[in-house]
């Protein structure tokens, strides 16, 4: 466990706390905020036969070396970071993007209530750990500020709320255009990588949400399945991003509404318009079965199904931009490889009746048949260890 660490670290932002490396515009170098390892800006590095850029190498160094910022700032001594073994246990399954049952299973005991108490305290932690800060730097600014007799006009900051990312309505509105091709009001194209794109894009559909009313985690669902097919990790960047809360056992769920939404005639047309789109989203049965991920130059597959496997394809690419994907050595070669050296494929394809929609015990029927599908899949490919990414069944 790292018990010390750099004045660099210590005194870093958030923003180079997360990639691990600072920016010095005056002496246009990169600093690894670990190790002091620099890149400097104009020089070309090579590696293995391959040139990188400063930046893109100082990255590479903190990947190879340092492996990710998340684990060597879990591995730090518990009186900088105030967690306990468990926590950070528990950080890094969460991470990994595994499930409470999984988690149970690394853990060898407990219950999903108590993974969910647990990932309710963290967020608890997280915002208590904001509020800290703010009230922190404002008592700083207070005391450089004492003894002035006059103030001095300042322009004014940009808000780093997830609802005011600090775009122009130009910007945002050429962002919606982008990603809601069908209209603002219809469904989103494809999940945006870049943090300014993906605020602006949650923002726009948090106004799906009425403000001051609550919602069933299955009411929450339909409205955003009518704008993506992966409506779970819209769900789930909703929540992390702030503009949707919930109780800890999901059971409600509520919106605060930005600025300017949810007043007026025209936001009663655009709730109608998107109550009919949820709608006829909902009655149109999707796709079902088995697909694969396949590395395109190792042949190593990763194996899953879905009763929409649309949704499904979406959110597995979703989950491996954002670095949430359950599976670490997919991740890892993911990141490495990039999304042009990966193929999904359909292997096996269910096609669910017309009326199954609205038929909740069908829903169920076809349910099992796909478990039953991936099952017979993954004895057929065993994608496992050498072979594959999936993470190899636990004997009983």
């Amino acid at each position: 466990m790292v018990e010390s660490v750099s004045d660099e670290l210590l005194n870093a932002d958030i923003h180079d706390l997360k990639r691990g490396y600072k920016e010095d515009s005056l002496l246009d170098t990169y600093t690894c905020l670990v190790c002091g390892y620099q890149t400097e800006k104009g020089i070309v590095y090579q590696e293995a036969g391959v040139f990188y850029e400063a930046e893109k190498s100082m990255r590479r160094h903190i990947q190879q070396q340092h492996h990710s910022m998340l684990d060597y700032l879990l591995s730090l001594d518990k009186k900088m970071t105030g967690l306990t073994d468990l926590q950070r246990k528990l950080i890094g399954y969460f991470h990994q993007g595994l499930t409470d049952h999984d988690i149970i299973a690394e853990l060898d005991g407990g219950s999903t209530s108590t993974i969910r108490n647990h990932r309710f305290m963290l967020r608890e932690k997280m915002k208590q750990a904001k509020l800290f800060l703010a009230v922190m730097e404002l008592m700083e600014e207070g005391g450089k500020n004492a003894g002035r007799t006059a103030s001095v006009p300042t322009k004014p900051s940009q808000s780093k709320l997830p609802g005011a990312p600090g775009i122009s309505e130009d910007e945002r509105e050429k962002i919606i255009s982008k990603y809601f091709t069908a209209g603002p009001e219809g469904p989103l194209t494809s999940f945006p990588k870049q943090e300014k794109r993906r605020l602006a894009v949650l923002r726009h559909i948090a106004g799906d949400f009425e403000a001051g009313h609550t919602y069933t985690e299955h009411e929450v669902n339909q409205i955003l399945e009518a704008r993506f097919e992966d409506y779970v990790t819209l769900r789930r960047f909703l929540i992390e991003y702030g503009f949707l809360d919930r109780k800890p056992d999901g059971s409600q769920y509520w919106a605060k509404q930005p600025e300017n939404q949810g007043k007026g005639k025209k936001n009663m047309k655009d709730q109608q318009r998107r109550k009919e789109l949820v709608n006829e989203y909902m009655n149109t049965p999707r796709p079902m079965g088995v697909f694969q991920i396949r590395n395109k130059q190792s042949g190593k597959i990763y194996v899953t199904s879905s009763t929409n496997m649309p949704g499904a394809i979406n959110g597995q690419k979703a989950k491996l931009a954002s670095n949430y994907h359950v599976s670490p050595e997919l991740q890892k070669d993911w990141k490495e490889l990039g999304e042009d050296a990966f193929a999904f494929e359909i292997l096996e394809e269910l096609r669910p009746d017309p009326q199954s929609p609205n038929d909740l015990e069908q829903q169920r029927v076809y349910k099992e048949k796909v478990a039953q599908m991936e099952k017979a899949w993954l004895e057929k490919l065993q994608p496992y260890d050498e072979k594959g990414y999936n993470r190899r069944p636990r004997a009983k």
